[in-house]
């Protein structure tokens, strides 16, 4: 016996030009660039845990911290809840910033124990740019800046 697969019934849209009704998590999408590297691991931010968090490290060392994401013109909506890591040593901030094709979107310095929700328009864009800047004084520690549960739909 001889098995076939069938043929879809109708037209099928690309994947990619499918956006309007799907949420593509970050923490899925290799970024294009990085200046120290991401993790992708869950993140507890402000005492709320997020399972699919983009976290970047930022200390005085390596005050600021970036990732680049191809955003393919395929979505209109970027949302994440920001803030520090609760890991992250006391009383440390960060400057989190988003870049729309090299236009920003989006800066709030935000201190541990604290978080935003932050929702931008994405529509056409071809890239997305997340940055964590350190902001404090102590020479010693690092902090995690954590863009929550961050997604594109």
């Amino acid at each position: 016996m001889t098995v076939t697969a069938s043929e879809p019934s109708g037209p099928t849209e690309p994947e990619s030009t499918s956006a309007a009704s799907q949420t593509q998590y970050l923490s899925e999408l290799e970024p294009l660039t990085s200046t120290q590297g991401v993790d992708t691991s869950s993140a507890d931010v402000n005492g709320k845990g997020f399972a699919r968090s983009v976290t970047l490290t930022a200390n005085a060392a390596g005050p600021v911290n970036s990732a680049e994401y191809n955003l393919g013109r395929h979505w209109s909506t970027f949302t994440a809840t920001v803030g520090l890591r609760d890991d992250s040593p006391t009383g440390g901030s960060l400057a989190f910033e988003v870049m729309v094709d090299g236009t920003r979107k989006y800066r709030m310095v935000i201190n541990l124990g604290e978080s935003q929700d932050v929702k931008l328009d994405v529509s056409d864009a071809l890239r997305l740019k997340l940055t964590v800047t350190y902001t404090g004084q102590d020479t010693g520690n690092a902090y995690y800046g954590s863009w929550g549960d961050a997604h594109l739909e």
